[in-house]
């Protein structure tokens, strides 16, 4: 038996300088309900290797950061690289159900805005809607497309009014139009609750959800 077998089955919480809260819940089997998560917030990219180890994990580490992905990307990148060097497999951001391996998240936190954009922000949809979830990490509403709109469309307008909101910082007001180009259709904006999830839930935005219609 080796010393990660031997791990207790217990929590254990610390809390350090800076608004840093780790958890770590040791296992003595895998769970496969992480084991699954993981695969489907990994979006198909991780390899059957990767998926391998994870279903083989025998504990898990939770850190908590500040919600504000721009201001705390080197301090999750400097906790998050002592947790890969100690063994730590992958990466998921549960407060946006994506998941990373280790290269792509160092090299998207790494990278320029828009990389750090698509660490923690992805586009989902249910029966009515596109929408993106994870805007939160930057302080900013989610945006959301009618399911109508051509898939490929909507990922491009989304993908381009979250990020014109992150990078030019605009006031955005109810009424507004946006489009992608010049020629291309223009969307109404419109500031609703989220009422997708539960206040309590990680997805909530606390800002609300843009809510782009055809002007």
């Amino acid at each position: 038996m080796d010393r990660q077998e031997r791990l207790p089955a217990t929590g254990h919480h610390i809390r350090t300088a800076g608004s840093l809260h780790v958890r770590w819940n040791g296992a003595r089997e895998a769970d496969p309900n992480i084991a699954r998560a993981f695969e489907i917030a990994g979006q198909g990219r991780f390899s059957p290797e990767l998926l391998a180890q994870i279903k083989a994990h025998t504990s898990v580490v939770y850190l908590h950061f500040p919600l504000n992905l721009p201001e705390q990307r080197e301090r999750i990148l400097k906790f998050t690289r002592i947790i890969r060097d100690l063994g730590g497999i992958a990466v998921k951001v549960e407060s946006c159900g994506l998941a990373h391996s280790w290269e792509r998240w160092n090299e998207l936190l790494s990278g320029n805005l828009f990389e750090v954009y698509c660490a923690g922000v992805v586009l989902v949809g249910d029966t009515g809607h596109y929408y993106s979830c994870g805007m939160h990490h930057f302080g900013l509403p989610e945006c959301e497309v009618a399911s109508s709109t051509p898939i490929e469309a909507a990922a491009e307008l989304m993908n381009q009014f979250n990020f014109w909101q992150i990078h030019d910082k605009p006031t955005v007001s109810s009424g507004q139009t946006f489009s992608v180009t010049e020629k291309a259709p223009r969307f109404r904006s419109s500031l609703q609750p989220d009422t997708r999830y539960d206040k309590e839930d990680l997805f909530h935005n606390p800002h609300g959800i843009w809510r782009l219609t055809p002007a």
